[in-house]
């Protein structure tokens, strides 16, 4: 779950329907881009950031431990290979 962009579009008093339509979505697409199911369009991460008035990267800045863990170990076998 992408949960600044959650965090974000409430303290913004705005549902995910709400959102959605300010964004050109349908209230399914935005949900599975709001819980991490689906990467949006660079267009559609930057229309919801403006739509938030938010830079992108703050709304969809990885969040996930093990992703991390797993970049980390990617480049430790980089470095060591």
């Amino acid at each position: 779950m992408r949960t600044a962009l959650r965090r974000v579009r409430l303290q913004a008093g705005l549902t995910q329907s709400e959102l959605a339509r300010l964004v050109g979505l349908t209230r399914a697409s935005y949900t599975n881009i709001e819980k991490g199911h689906k990467n949006p369009s660079v267009g559609t991460a930057l229309r919801i950031a403006r739509a938030l008035n938010r830079p992108v990267e703050e709304l969809f800045a990885d969040e996930s431990p093990a992703v991390q863990d797993a970049r980390s170990g990617r480049r430790a076998m980089r470095e060591e290979g």
